[in-house]
């Protein structure tokens, strides 16, 4: 449990550095930090426990982009404000520093392999993103200012 939490906490800051470098406002960063924290910790739960895999950064990509166009609805912000640098730790680093490490060892077969990987899990992210995006503008509303 303790292990979870430290990894939730590492990537959060992660996110909330990340969305420094991209010129986020200060108002939003808080959200980014939660966001990336809260994907992250739905991505570790279910690579470590439930033995999802690829689908695991499907599910938290899925979940940082509901939380982000909520948010965005809320705060009158574009939702990419808050998607980009919440997924970033949902991103394959390692699988992109093998695939290159093996291109040059000349090792094709692993690099092919490592590359896969990478597309695999970009695009599961890619595709939960645009799933909720595609969504009725409805479903997001704020119902207070509706009423108004």
């Amino acid at each position: 449990m303790r292990t979870v939490l430290i990894e939730m906490l590492l990537a959060s800051l992660a996110c909330m550095f990340f969305a420094i470098v991209y010129n986020t406002p200060k108002k939003e960063l808080v959200f980014c930090w939660l966001f990336g924290g809260i994907g992250y910790g739905i991505y570790y739960y279910l690579v470590k426990f439930c033995s999802m895999g690829t689908f695991a950064n499907f599910f938290g990509a899925f979940a940082i982009a509901i939380l982000a166009r909520f948010t965005s609805n809320r705060r009158e912000i574009p939702v990419m404000v808050y998607v980009l640098p919440s997924v970033f730790p949902l991103s394959p680093g390692g699988n992109m520093y093998n695939a290159c490490y093996a291109l040059i060892m000349n090792n094709l077969d692993m690099a092919m392999t490592e590359t896969m990987k990478c597309i695999k899990i970009v695009g599961m992210c890619v595709i939960a993103i645009l799933i909720v995006l595609s969504l009725p503008e409805g479903i997001f509303k704020n119902r207070d200012k509706a009423k108004a």
